[in-house]
């Protein structure tokens, strides 16, 4: 399993690239967060981490993505 993540201070929104199909409906969901990378076909973060008001971009991702690649958790105290 191959991961990468970006967090909040009190979430993370991790991605498998192994699962990441590249269909791009988390980049539809949160744009400010996701890109698609068109030569690899994978999903990227653009930022290393997220405030609480693109919280609802970074739920919207997780649940749009139909390779279920994207997991949100929180983040360990």
């Amino acid at each position: 399993m191959t991961t990468v993540s970006i967090s909040s201070e009190r979430e993370v929104l991790e991605l498998d690239l192994d699962r990441c199909a590249g269909y791009g409906n988390c980049v539809l969901s949160a744009p400010e967060l996701l890109d698609l990378d068109m030569t690899t076909n994978l999903a990227t973060f653009v930022t290393e981490s997220w405030s609480e008001g693109d919280r609802t971009g970074a739920v919207a991702a997780a649940a749009d993505c139909p390779a279920a690649a994207l997991r949100l958790y929180a983040r360990e105290v």
